[in-house]
């Protein structure tokens, strides 16, 4: 079989990206078995100045001093962090401006003339509850990485909208759309389902800082759940590299892919 330069160089470009990937994966590994060994449980949430600058791992349950909620719903909502997307129907036309497509676009400005519709004037957002973890306090990076990734569906309609189980638009169908519809999204962390969380980071007063591995690699982990002993760590982090390798192969899949159609691509041009 000749190899043409277009698969020398594919060739190449997949070894240095799987190379690249065996180093992270192991260079994760490393970290989490010094993490592990190094890590100082906190199982009852009380700050001890012992621990200060030191990595720790504190699990509890979630206190949060304040509901959250937006303008259009009824009632204020129990939970610590609630995301809004506002999306709109609209109509574009294609590179040439000879066809036009439909597509939800999310918003990135009040509509124009929407005074008196308060619906048109909502931009996407996100609402965070001061959250404690016994006496620790969550900063804006832990905050961050709680997931918010429950649908809210618990008001029937806003406005003139109505839930699908996952958004609220005016019809759920997409034959009926028009031109002007609006689409709201909103997803947010179940704390009746998850009143628990554990934090993997540096002790800094009552609040978490991230360890840092080196100049370019920093660790700050939000578990959901208990995970308050070295083996529900342990499993936690293996988790995590996992995910990386997933990624990493997922990724070198694309570049072969992508790869082999500009191959054929370009055979296909020579040949005309």
């Amino acid at each position: 079989m000749k190899l043409s330069k277009g698969k020398i160089i594919l060739a190449i470009v997949v070894i240095y990206f799987a190379v690249f990937a065996v180093i992270n994966v192991n260079k994760e590994k490393n970290v989490n078995k010094e993490m592990i060994d190094k890590v100082v449980y906190v199982t009852d949430g009380k700050v001890d100045s012992k621990n200060e600058g030191k990595l720790v791992l504190v699990s509890g349950k979630i206190s949060y001093d304040n509901l959250v909620s937006f303008i259009e719903l009824d009632d204020s909502f129990g939970t610590i962090k609630i995301n809004r997307k506002v999306e709109d129907y609209i109509k574009y036309y294609d590179e040439d401006d000879k066809e036009y497509n439909y597509e939800w676009k999310e918003r990135e400005k009040p509509l124009e003339n929407s005074d008196n519709d308060y619906l048109k004037q909502i931009l996407s957002d996100e609402k965070i509850s001061k959250v404690k973890i016994g006496e620790y306090e969550l900063d804006d990076k832990g905050l961050k990485l709680i997931p918010a990734d429950k649908y809210y569906a618990k008001q029937d309609s806003i406005g003139d909208l109505t839930t699908t189980g996952i958004d609220y638009t005016r019809d759920p169908h997409e034959e009926n759309l028009k031109v002007g519809d609006i689409k709201l999204t909103y997803k947010y962390y179940d704390i009746e389902k998850n009143p628990y969380i554990s934090i993997l980071a540096v002790q800094k007063g009552n609040s978490f800082v991230p360890y840092e591995v080196d100049k370019k690699t920093e660790v700050y982990e939000v578990f959901v759940g208990k995970v308050d002993n070295k083996e529900k760590l342990t499993k936690e982090l293996d988790l995590n590299v996992k995910r990386t390798k997933k990624g990493k192969i997922l990724f070198i899949i694309m570049i072969i892919g992508l790869g082999v159609f500009f191959i054929v691509d370009a055979k296909k041009g020579k040949n005309k």
